[in-house]
């Protein structure tokens, strides 16, 4: 029974500091499409799109040339806050199996973010689910296929936000959800 629980224990910190190295991994790809869109066209989203078959979806097509026009911004900065707030959701959506930006207890993401977080100015909340890597999560949200407003990919793309609070967790229905959640200031 102790070795069970000291052997669960261990685990729970696997995968923990494997979940901490991955939003760390998608902070610096969101970076690297913000402070370079042209060399992670080249580098990330041309490859990723070629190794997926998706030269001819639309989305994917019409990221490339959002790409082509968008002019190097600055790079996110972390805020605990906003961490703090990702987490919240990242682990109620997980624990729940439920999608999308309201939370369990009916709480609209943008009450949840400005109360819990203190955030002014523009906000915005991407998530992504079911992916096992960080730029499958990135991709995910920049092609933001069958998203007509491509809302994702603006929130990423927009040189508004300076700060950003990233979490992943396991979720019960697709596996891992990942939640980004992005804030003009403080």
């Amino acid at each position: 029974m102790i070795k069970g629980l000291i052997l669960s224990f261990h685990l729970l910190a696997v995968i923990s500091s494997l979940a901490q190295n991955q939003e760390q991994e998608v902070l610096t790809l969101l970076n690297a499409v913000r402070t370079n869109p042209q060399k992670f066209t080249s580098k990330y989203a041309l490859p990723y799109i070629k190794e997926n078959g998706l030269e001819k979806n639309r989305y994917a097509k019409s990221l490339l040339q959002d790409l082509k026009q968008t002019k190097p911004m600055g790079a996110l900065q972390v805020a605990d806050a906003l961490v703090k707030v990702a987490r919240y959701h990242a682990n109620d959506m997980g624990t729940t199996g439920s999608t999308g930006h309201e939370s369990t207890d009916g709480t609209p993401f943008h009450i949840r973010v400005r109360t819990q977080s203190k955030a002014m100015g523009m906000i915005a909340e991407n998530c992504a689910y079911g992916q096992t890597s960080a730029l499958d999560f990135v991709m995910q949200l920049l092609i933001d296929d069958g998203i007509e407003s491509l809302g994702h990919r603006k929130n990423i793309l927009e040189p508004k936000y300076q700060w950003i609070g990233i979490a992943i967790e396991p979720h019960k229905t697709y596996r891992t959800n990942c939640v980004m959640d992005f804030a003009e200031r403080f």
